[in-house]
């Protein structure tokens, strides 16, 4: 089994991952920048065509919605796709950027980290990727085959449907590895603090049977006996050690916040598309899901409509969900730090270790980790409950304003096919 041995090593899935789809890679030989920007260019170009040649059989071969909304919102959803395509590629050139400097920073750490006395641990991370990516591999095909059977006739060409497919999806797996990506060096961050806060608890003391009052009088009690000089000694010796522990542990926890405050922005504007565009779409899917239920459709009919959107709506969900709550377990992990060193400030202890200790607290007060969207938002389990309630306001006044009956909704699948495709036509003429 490979044994990673370094961070370039141990980040090699998602490297690969970001090369096949034409994502800069983080490197710092300008010969490998221009071979990254070549490729990615040839990677946009290539999907333009794709797009070019997705418009002329996106009219013809398209399984029509149940009535306009449901046109008009998968329509909105191909064409946001194309723009985050369009926008996420050329970002990932300025990724490149911000990410050779987290990953100094990270660097820096993993030495610091080492002479602490933390294990590495690149296998468990590699690994995680590997999991993450395999499972992300199945999910896409899921997906895939939901939308191929609901949104092309069986009818359609295998040429057509193969550009069809590719156009549709490749915006999806862009969006797929650059979640992972993010999400790597987040739990990165967490499973670094969660070690430094580890060093830290060993070295507390007080218990629930020796709270510190009671320590500190044995202690007095203790260097009024015959043994005070030896008692003396290692007490001083490991005062040192741990005042030494402390400072490293301060020194790394300070460079682990700034990595990972500019990871943040590396992707901050794609985390800012993804959150808007999710909270607009779940919001739009469930309220066409709604309008379904007051069809007339058959239970055939009904579950071919009622797929895709159970497949989008678990797509964007989950983009939500899953980011922000490894964001505010990680913040939370290194918040956690400033209770530990808390604890350890007592009497007992040596002047140098609480006057570390004062200035690790100063440091944690003036350099909390904070996830952001670009700083428009903050990244926690507030945004998650913030969406929940700002969907369902939404959808409580879509549906009073609707006020939908079974009347007014009768038709049938297809009823609006001209329509939909005059609006190819007007658009495929318009992108030549």
């Amino acid at each position: 089994m490979f044994q990673p041995k370094s961070i370039h090593d141990m980040i090699m899935p998602l490297t690969v991952a970001n090369f096949v789809l034409g994502m800069s890679i983080w490197s710092s030989k300008p010969r490998g920048k221009i071979l990254n920007i070549m490729y990615s260019l040839f990677c946009l170009v290539l999907y333009c065509v794709l797009m070019r040649l997705s418009m002329l059989y996106l009219g013809a071969y398209n399984v029509h919605k149940a009535n306009s909304l449901g046109d008009i919102t998968f329509q909105a959803m191909f064409y946001v796709n194309i723009i985050l395509t369009l926008c996420i590629i050329p970002t990932g050139w300025w990724n490149g950027k911000h990410m050779q400097a987290a990953l100094t920073r990270i660097l820096m750490c993993e030495k610091a980290v080492q002479e602490i006395g933390i294990q590495k641990n690149y296998r468990r991370l590699y690994l995680r990727q590997i999991y993450g990516l395999v499972s992300i591999a199945l999910m896409f095909t899921v997906f895939l085959v939901i939308n191929c059977k609901s949104l092309y006739p069986l009818n359609t060409p295998l040429y057509a449907k193969i550009i069809l497919i590719a156009a549709t999806h490749y915006p999806i797996a862009l969006m797929y590895i650059s979640d992972v990506s993010f999400l790597h060096w987040v739990r990165y961050s967490k499973i670094r603090f969660e070690q430094l806060n580890n060093v830290l608890q060993r070295m507390l003391t007080t218990t629930a049977d020796s709270p510190q009052h009671k320590r500190v009088l044995k202690m007095n009690d203790e260097w009024s006996k015959t043994f005070i000089t030896s008692a003396s000694q290692q007490r001083n010796r490991r005062t040192k050690d741990n005042t030494d522990t402390m400072r490293a542990v301060k020194q790394v926890h300070l460079e682990l916040v700034k990595a990972s405050r500019t990871t943040n922005e590396a992707y901050g504007l794609q985390i800012l598309f993804s959150m808007t565009i999710s909270f607009v779409f779940i919001t739009t899917l469930l309220y066409y899901a709604y309008t379904i239920l007051w069809l007339d459709l058959s239970k055939e009919e009904f579950q071919l409509e009622m797929m895709p959107i159970v497949g989008w709506v678990i797509f964007y969900s989950s983009k939500v969900l899953v980011i922000n709550h490894a964001c505010s377990l990680t913040s939370a992990e290194a918040a956690s730090t400033g209770d530990i060193i808390c604890e350890l400030y007592e009497p007992a202890t040596s002047r140098e270790f609480r006057a570390e200790i004062r200035d690790f607290t100063l440091q944690l007060i003036q350099n909390p980790l904070i996830f952001t969207a670009c700083g428009f938002f903050t990244l926690d389990h507030t945004f998650i409950h913030g969406v929940i309630g700002s969907v369902t306001t939404y959808l409580v006044i879509l549906i009073q304003v609707g006020d939908l009956s079974p009347n007014d909704n009768s038709t049938m699948l297809y009823s609006n096919a001209t329509n939909f495709s005059t609006f190819n036509t007007l658009t495929a003429d318009v992108y030549l």
